[in-house]
C-alpha cells in the first residue's frame, strides 16, 4: 500500500526538492490571508454573542456561513437540497424528586444510598422516567477488547443485569486510548453490546468534592446530547441512552461495602486488576432505583457544502473537512466583558476553512474525489454536531473516506512545523508527509501526547464511525530569535483559552500563519482525493475498524 500510494503521488511534485507542480502551486498561491483575517472579524465580533447553538448569534454564523459557501460556489449538500442540517440538541437534567437508590445486599441488609455523596445518577436522555431493580453483576473495568488482552465479558452473563464497573485504566496505553476508553460512553457500549440494562461505576480517583460536585451539576446544568427526530440519543460521551435504564456511580466506600458483602475485598480486587487478571464475578447483591428526567429540546445546524470530483467513479467518494462554528455564549464577566467571541477557537479554523473552500471552488481541475465542506455544530458540549453528522451524513457513510478537521489552528507565530494528530494510526501519516515536505514544513510527534488530543475534537466522531481521520497543530519549530513557541503557547492559552480574551480586538494572530495553515490542510485533502487507493487504517492499530 505504502508503495502505490508514493507512486500516485509522485506526479504531484516535481524534481527531488518535492516543489507542487505549477498549477496547483498556483492556486495554493491565491490562498488570501486577508480573507481569513475578515471572516474572524465577523464571526467573532461581539454581535455574535459567542455564538452559542440554539442562540440567535449561532444563527447569525449560520447565516454568514451559507452565504459564503454560496458565493464561492459550493453546491449545496445538505438536507432538502440546502446547506443546513438540524440538529436537536437535548439537554436532559435530573430532578431530585424521587431521586433513589437502594443496594440490597448479600447480607440481608437494605442500604439506601444518599445522593451527592454516595450516588450519582446520569439525567435519562431518552426517558423521562425509570424504576428498575435488576441483578448486578461485577466486570473490572468493564472493557471488551480481546484482542488487546481486555476480557471483562468473557464467560458472565450480564443480560439483563446491571454492570458494576471499577474505572482502572492502564497507565501503560497512549493517552488517545485512555482517554478513548474512559469516556463514559465507552463502557457503556460495551455494557449494551454484552446486553446490560444498567452500568454503576466507580472511579477510584475522583475525590468527595469532586463527587458531589458533578452531583449537583446533574441536576442543575444537566447533560446534552444530539437526538434524531424519533428520540433517540445520536451523540454524546456521555449516555448512550437505551437499552440502559440506568448509568450511574457510586462513591468508593460503597463499592467497598458491597464487594465485602459479597465476600470480596475491595485493594485485592484492585492489585489484581493491576496484574490484569479478569475479576468479573456475578452479585448476589440486587440494586433498586427510581428516578424522573427533565428534557428541555433546541435546534442547531450544521453547514454542508460540496464540490463534485472529477472522476467517473471517484466523485461517488468524499473528503471532509470539518471545523466547528460554535463557542460557548455568554458567561461570566471578565474586567467587564461576558461575551466568550471564540476568536482563535473557532472562529480562525472556519475562516481557514472557507478559504481552502474557495481555493477548491476555483480549481479548474477538480481532484478526483468530491470534497464535502461540514461545519458543525456543539462541538463545546461535547462533539455533538460532527457525532450527528457522522452518524446521520447527507451522503452514504461507506463513501467519506477521511477526515480533516481545523480546530483551533494557534495562529500566534510564524507555522514551521506541525503535528498532525493521529495520522499515525493510518495511512493519512504518508500524506501529511508529502504535503508537509511540499510546503517546506517540519513533522513532528504530538508535543501533548498525555492530554489525548486526538479524542479530543470533532475527528474523534469520524474515527468513531471507522473513517480515517486526523487534525493538524502547530509545532515547536521557529526561526523567531529569542523565541520559544511552546511556551508562548502555553502561556498564550492560560490567559486566552475558553476566555473573554479570545477575542479579535484584543488577540494575538499571526494571519500568514493562518495561510499556511490553510495551505497545508488544503493540501492534505487533495492529496487523498487525487489518490485511487482510499486511506486504511494501520493494521493492528487501536482504532482500526473490526
Amino acid at each position: 500500500m505504502k508503495k502505490l500510494v508514493f507512486l500516485i503521488f509522485i506526479p504531484l511534485f516535481a524534481h527531488s526538492q518535492g516543489v507542487i507542480n505549477r498549477k496547483l502551486k498556483k492556486a495554493l498561491n491565491q490562498l488570501d490571508s486577508n480573507q481569513i483575517k475578515a471572516h474572524v472579524a465577523y464571526l467573532a465580533d461581539d454581535k455574535l454573542k459567542g455564538r452559542m447553538p440554539g442562540q440567535e448569534g449561532y444563527q447569525l454564523a449560520v447565516d454568514y456561513v451559507t452565504n459564503q459557501f454560496k458565493t464561492i460556489g459550493l453546491q449545496p449538500a445538505g438536507e432538502e437540497n440546502g446547506y443546513t442540517q438540524k440538529v436537536i440538541l437535548r439537554k436532559s437534567i435530573l430532578k431530585k424528586e424521587g431521586l433513589a437508590l437502594r443496594l440490597n445486599l448479600k447480607t440481608g441488609e437494605t442500604k439506601t444510598l444518599e445522593y451527592g455523596t454516595e450516588f450519582l445518577i446520569f439525567p435519562h436522555p431518552e426517558k423521562t422516567s425509570i424504576e428498575i431493580s435488576a441483578p448486578m453483576v461485577f466486570v473490572g473495568a468493564g472493557f471488551d477488547r480481546p484482542e488487546m488482552g481486555f476480557k471483562d465479558y468473557e464467560n458472565i452473563d450480564v443480560k439483563g443485569k446491571v454492570v458494576v464497573v471499577m474505572k482502572k485504566v492502564p497507565d501503560s496505553l497512549a493517552a488517545n486510548v485512555k482517554l478513548h476508553l474512559n469516556y463514559a460512553a465507552t463502557t457503556q457500549e460495551y455494557a449494551i453490546k454484552n446486553g446490560a440494562i444498567g452500568i454503576i461505576t466507580c472511579n477510584y480517583a475522583t475525590s468527595a468534592v469532586q463527587f458531589k460536585a458533578q452531583g449537583s451539576t446533574l441536576t442543575s446544568a444537566g447533560q446534552t446530547a444530539s437526538m434524531d427526530e424519533q428520540g433517540k440519543v445520536v451523540g454524546s460521551i456521555s449516555h448512550r441512552g437505551l437499552p440502559l435504564q440506568i448509568a450511574g456511580a457510586i462513591s468508593v466506600k460503597m463499592l467497598s461495602d458491597l464487594l465485602k458483602a459479597e465476600g470480596l475485598d475491595f485493594e485485592k480486587i484492585g492489585q489484581r486488576m493491576e496484574r490484569g487478571e479478569n475479576v468479573s464475578i456475578p452479585l448476589t447483591s440486587t440494586l433498586q432505583s427510581s428516578y424522573t428526567t427533565q428534557h428541555e429540546d433546541f435546534v442547531s445546524y450544521n453547514i454542508i457544502g460540496k464540490i463534485d470530483g472529477s472522476d467517473a467513479q471517484l466523485k461517488n467518494e468524499y473528503v471532509v473537512h470539518t471545523a466547528h462554528l460554535d463557542h460557548l455564549g455568554i458567561g461570566k464577566a471578565v474586567n467587564g466583558d461576558s461575551i466568550y467571541n471564540g476568536a482563535h477557537d473557532n472562529a480562525s479554523g472556519v475562516a481557514c476553512s472557507l478559504e481552502m473552500a474557495r481555493i477548491y471552488a476555483h480549481l479548474k481541475e477538480k481532484p478526483k474525489r468530491s470534497v464535502l465542506f461540514v461545519i458543525v455544530t456543539a462541538e463545546e458540549m461535547g462533539l455533538l454536531g460532527s457525532a450527528y453528522f457522522a452518524a446521520h451524513p447527507t451522503v452514504p457513510k461507506e463513501t467519506m473516506v477521511a477526515n480533516v478537521n481545523t480546530d483551533m489552528p494557534t495562529i500566534i507565530a510564524p507555522l514551521e512545523s506541525i503535528s498532525a494528530l493521529g495520522a499515525e494510526h493510518s495511512s493519512l501519516s504518508t500524506v501529511v508527509a508529502q504535503a508537509a515536505k511540499a510546503l517546506k514544513l517540519g513533522v513532528e510527534p504530538d508535543l501533548e501526547p498525555k492530554e489525548g488530543r486526538f479524542v479530543r475534537s470533532d475527528q474523534y466522531s469520524f474515527v468513531r464511525a471507522g473513517i480515517p481521520a486526523l487534525h493538524v497543530k502547530y509545532g515547536s519549530k521557529t526561526s523567531l530569535p529569542n523565541f520559544n513557541l511552546l511556551e508562548s503557547v502555553k502561556k498564550w492559552r492560560e490567559a486566552t483559552y475558553h476566555k473573554t480574551a479570545d477575542n479579535f480586538n484584543g488577540g494575538t494572530f499571526y494571519w500568514s500563519a493562518g495561510r499556511k495553515y490553510a495551505q497545508l490542510n488544503f493540501l492534505i485533502g487533495y492529496l487523498v482525493a487525487q489518490n485511487p487507493a482510499r486511506p486504511t487504517w494501520k493494521k493492528g492499530d487501536f482504532f482500526e475498524v473490526r
